[in-house]
C-alpha cells in the first residue's frame, strides 16, 4: 500500500495501536501467552539448569503474541496449538528472508533477476513461500469466531474490505519474528553482563522501560532508517533534491560519544531524568537513537513490542537467575537485522524465592 491508500488505513490502525492506553486492549492476550512459556522455563529449571534456544523460542513467541493480539484472549491459544505445525514452518521460512536478504546486499535487483544468482532463488522461494503460509495463517484466523477483544474483530468493525484486512494482518505477522525476538535477546545478555543492573531491575521492575530503551540504543535491530525526501532540502552544506534516497546508521549515532557520554556503556538509568546519577552524563542527545524511527512511517507495533517485552524480561528477572555461558566474546553482524555474531547461551536457573 502507497499513497493516500496507505495513509487511510494506517490512521484506522493507529487508533488501535498508537493511541494513548491503547496497549491495553492486548494486555491480558500478550501476559496469557508469555505466562505460558515461563511455566514451560519453570518446570524445566526444576530439573536443574536449562539453556533454551532463545532465538527459537522468542522468534516462536514473538509470533504467538501477535496471533493473540489479533484474535483476542480467548481463542489465540486454541488456535495456537491448532495450527502449531503450520506457525513453526512459517517461522522459519521468515528467519531466511533475512538470512537470504543479506547475500544480496550492493545488488542490484534487476542484476540479480538476470544472472539469477542463487542467493536471489533462495530470497525468492523464502518470500513466496512465507507469504502463502502467511495467507494461510491469516485465512484461518479470520474465518474463526473472535471474541471483541482482538484485533480483527476491531478492524472489521470498521468496515475495512477483507482484502485490506489481510494485508495488514501479513504484514504483522511477518514483521513479528526477528525485531521483538533479538531485542529481548540483547537486553537479556547486557543483563547477564551487568548484575548489578539486573539486581536493580529486581528490586525495582519500573526501570524495565529504561533497560530496553538502553539495550536499543546499543544494539538497535534496525541499524538503518532509510528515507526518501518529499521535497528539495538543504542539509547542512548540502542542497539534496527531492527523491534523493536519506540513509542514517543509528548504530553509530547511539554509540557516539558526543551524543551520549560513556557511550559504549550500558546504563538504563541515563533515560531516567528522576535519577541523579543522570547528571554524571554530560551529553545525551536522546534523538540520536530512534530504534521505532520517527514520524508517520514509525513503527505502528511499538507499543505492542514494548508491552511483549517489558512483560516477558520483567518476568524472567523476577523468576530466574541466568549468566551467559558463551567462551567467545559475542559482536554483532548485520542480516537485515542486527543480530548476534554467534548464538547467545543464557544459562537459567530458578531464584530461591521461586524454587522454595
Amino acid at each position: 500500500m502507497n499513497g493516500d491508500e496507505w495513509l487511510e488505513n494506517r490512521r484506522v490502525v493507529n487508533k488501535y495501536l498508537l493511541k494513548e492506553n491503547s496497549e491495553k486492549i492486548f494486555e491480558n492476550p500478550v501476559k496469557n501467552t508469555i505466562h505460558e512459556l515461563l511455566q514451560k522455563w519453570i518446570n524445566e529449571t526444576k530439573k536443574g539448569f536449562y539453556v533454551p534456544n532463545l532465538e527459537t523460542e522468542f522468534y516462536r513467541l514473538s509470533i504467538d503474541v501477535i496471533i493473540s493480539a489479533m484474535l483476542g484472549s480467548s481463542i489465540s491459544h486454541k488456535f495456537s496449538a491448532h495450527s502449531d505445525a503450520l506457525l513453526t514452518a512459517f517461522a522459519e521460512e521468515v528467519k531466511k528472508i533475512f538470512q537470504t536478504t543479506t547475500k544480496l546486499y550492493g545488488w542490484p535487483v534487476n542484476m540479480c533477476q538476470k544472472l539469477n544468482l542463487k542467493a536471489w532463488r533462495d530470497f525468492k522461494k523464502s518470500v513466496d513461500v512465507s507469504l502463502f503460509l502467511a495467507n494461510k495463517i491469516v485465512e484461518e484466523m479470520i474465518n474463526i469466531k473472535k471474541p471483541k477483544d482482538g484485533l480483527i474483530n476491531l478492524l472489521i468493525e470498521e468496515n475495512l474490505n477483507p482484502e485490506i484486512i489481510k494485508r495488514i494482518i501479513v504484514d504483522f505477522v511477518i514483521a513479528a519474528g526477528d525485531t521483538t525476538s533479538y531485542t529481548t535477546i540483547w537486553t537479556l545478555y547486557l543483563l547477564s553482563k551487568n548484575k548489578d543492573v539486573r539486581q536493580e531491575l529486581f528490586k525495582k521492575n519500573s526501570i524495565i522501560g529504561y533497560a530496553i530503551k538502553e539495550s536499543m540504543r546499543l544494539y538497535p535491530v534496525a541499524p538503518f532508517l532509510t528515507r526518501i525526501l518529499p521535497k528539495e532540502c538543504i542539509f547542512g552544506a548540502y542542497k539534496l533534491k527531492g527523491g534523493t534516497p536519506i540513509i542514517v546508521s543509528i548504530y553509530t549515532s547511539g554509540r557516539d560519544e558526543q551524543y551520549f557520554s560513556k557511550a559504549t556503556e550500558y546504563l538504563p538509568y541515563r533515560w531516567d531524568r528522576n535519577d541523579l546519577r543522570r547528571k554524571e552524563l554530560e551529553n545525551h542527545v536522546s534523538s540520536a537513537s530512534l530504534p521505532f524511527a520517527l514520524g508517520a512511517r514509525s513503527c505502528i507495533g511499538r507499543k505492542l513490542a514494548m508491552l511483549q517485552m517489558t512483560e516477558l524480561i520483567t518476568q524472567i528477572v523476577q523468576n530466574f537467575d541466568f549468566e551467559c555461558i558463551n567462551k567467545d566474546e559475542v559482536t554483532t553482524k548485520t542480516s537485515q537485522v542486527l543480530v548476534p555474531s554467534q548464538e547467545i547461551k543464557l544459562s537459567f536457573s530458578l531464584r530461591k524465592t521461586v524454587s522454595e
